[in-house]
């Protein structure tokens, strides 16, 4: 098999899962080479995406670390496809917590690019972040970085045209002070590189119109990422606006809502964003009335998707799968589904949960991974 064209190791590889591509690392040269190729990395990636069965993680966005450890596990994992089918291989999976760390507290779920999940976690009054791709067992735990700890938020996203993995950190705004035009010093950001292994200061600051970022709401598509967020009304005419952020070129932009799902003291409406068909979406409803879905155009215009008139209020999106079934969960119960608006038919998940943990739980789809975390000589192999 080694005497094989590289060609044709590859449409064999492609097909393997990462973790015994990484051990294949080991066996020559040759495979060693190509399994290293971005080239290789991405099309594994692609093929994982789309020729595997689509498997969700329900995570505790907040969990206390010795809880993680205790079954069932921190992770719930689902295939889209048999919701109500629990895959129990996934539940062995533990947070990589450096053992060095005495006494962590609780962990907080930042954000997963694909098959990457970006978390942080405090121990004896230090902060810790990391990078963990569990295909490989391997995790990285960032330096520090200049901002200090206490007002600010974190995000975690993916730049395609440097191929690199950044987590962002910004500093909050508390929504009990009233933002200031003409304050000396903004707040500020920083971006870490996975590919440089270094944090780096935002030039700009964040814009003075925006008030407050509504949750930890933020969606990374084509190297941009998107928060929601309340704005200043003396100097936005919007109330709701959605700030962005280029990852590449570290500057801000923003996107105005549909005029029809922006907040309306008379009528209270819940907005959130999501990804439908490799595309920014919104998804809003209003109090006893209808639930709605706006996708970004091409051209950079919302355009009306979806009406679920039959869910109304009493649902919490969280957002679509790569088959575009509306994922949600059922009022104010543990209960989640899948609703496919082709069909006209809802599955729903079968999840054993206490209701005050639904409120902080992060869902997203896993994917098996071979992206290196970091350059070879950093990368921490976790058994």
């Amino acid at each position: 098999m080694e005497n094989l064209p590289g060609d044709v190791l590859s449409k064999i590889f492609i097909r393997l899962l990462a973790k015994q591509l990484a051990q294949m690392r080991c066996v020559c040269k040759t495979w060693n080479a190509i399994l290293s190729e971005s080239s290789f990395i991405k099309s594994h990636l692609h093929h994982s995406i789309h020729n595997n069965d689509e498997i969700l993680f329900f995570f505790k966005k907040n969990t206390i670390i010795f809880n993680c450890f205790s079954s069932p596990g921190p992770i719930t994992a689902r295939p889209s496809s048999s919701p109500r089918l629990e895959l129990t291989n996934f539940i062995k999976l533990k947070f990589p917590i450096n053992p060095q760390h005495k006494n962590p507290s609780v962990t907080v779920i930042i954000g997963s690019v694909n098959g990457l999940i970006c978390f942080s976690y405090s121990s004896n009054h230090d902060y810790f972040i990391c990078i963990w791709n569990p295909s490989l067992s391997a995790s990285l735990t960032l330096p520090p970085s200049s901002l200090p700890y206490t007002r600010y938020f974190l995000a975690f996203g993916y730049d395609p045209k440097t191929d690199d993995y950044k987590v962002v950190k910004l500093e909050n705004i508390p929504y009990y002070e009233k933002p200031n035009i003409n304050m000396v010093t903004q707040p500020l950001g920083e971006v870490y590189s996975m590919r440089k292994g270094s944090w780096k200061l935002i030039p700009q600051t964040i814009p003075s119109y925006i008030k407050l970022f509504i949750g930890q709401n933020e969606v990374c598509l084509n190297g941009h990422l998107h928060w929601l967020c309340l704005t200043d009304l003396e100097v936005s005419p919007r109330p709701q606006t959605i700030l962005t952020f280029e990852l590449g070129a570290m500057t801000y932009g923003q996107i105005p809502l549909p005029d029809s799902v922006q907040l309306d003291q008379h009528l209270f409406r819940v907005n959130t964003l999501g990804v439908l068909g490799g595309k920014l979406c919104l998804m809003s409803s209003a109090k006893d009335g209808e639930f709605g879905v706006w996708v970004m155009d091409d051209d950079e215009s919302w355009a009306k998707h979806h009406v679920f008139s039959q869910f109304s209020s009493c649902i919490t999106p969280y957002g679509f799968t790569s088959h575009k079934e509306f994922l949600f969960q059922v009022g104010v119960t543990c209960r989640f589904a899948l609703y496919d608006p082709v069909a006209a038919k809802t599955k729903i998940f079968k999840i054993k949960m206490r209701p005050p943990v639904v409120d902080r739980l992060i869902i997203f789809r896993y994917v098996d991974s071979l992206v290196w975390i970091a350059p070879n000589s950093r990368l921490k192999l976790a058994g």
